[in-house]
């Protein structure tokens, strides 16, 4: 589209030479004409028929430039209406792309925003974690502590559960049979029936 402006204005520029070009020509015919007519009496008609014809047709052609110049000014002005409605749209179109880039931007904020804040949940969470594993692990050794206490408390009374399920006891607390082997009770069994004597 520069290119065609371009060219138009060099056309038009040509067509203001040849005008100018044109209307020396005409002075100087004219110029001539008044020098023939003083200069050269007897031929005058027909060197005035001559110099009336060839002003006539220079007269024609510079009508066809001015045609020529004016369809060229035409020309000229709807493609500068045209530069003019595309720069309008060009314009229109930045103004789009920079408010599309100006949301984008609030966009990735946010998102950034977001991403940030789910990163501290994440850390908060994996702190969290980690002090429930650590609860959970002292929470397990107390278990395995008391359990291993409660281990030790109850082997005595099993022990003792044990060797009350081998023996027979009398009718009146005092007369224990075992194996061939025999069995004489202790003085923690001899307490335990004088308790419930």
């Amino acid at each position: 589209m520069r290119n065609e402006l371009m060219q138009e204005r060099a056309s038009r520029q040509d067509v203001e030479c040849d005008k100018i070009s044109l209307e020396r020509q005409n002075k100087d015919l004219k110029s001539r004409i008044a020098y023939l007519e003083g200069s050269h009496k007897p031929s005058k008609e027909g060197l005035v028929a001559q110099l009336e014809n060839r002003i006539q047709e220079l007269e024609e052609r510079l009508e066809a430039e001015e045609r020529e110049r004016g369809n060229l000014q035409l020309a000229n002005r709807r493609l500068e209406r045209k530069v003019k409605e595309m720069m309008m749209q060009v314009d229109e179109e930045h103004h789009s792309l920079q408010d599309q880039k100006d949301q984008l931007n609030l966009r990735l904020k946010a998102l950034k925003r977001q991403m940030d804040e789910a990163e501290e949940e994440i850390d908060r969470l994996e702190h969290n974690k980690k002090k429930l594993q650590r609860d959970l692990e002292e929470q397990q050794e107390a278990n395995e502590q008391l359990q291993s206490q409660l281990k030790a408390l109850r082997t005595p009374v099993l022990n003792a559960d044990d060797d009350d399920d081998d023996d027979d006891i009398s009718t009146d607390g005092e007369t224990y049979f075992s194996s061939s082997s025999g069995y004489k009770r202790s003085s923690s069994q001899d307490a335990i029936i004088s308790k419930f004597s």
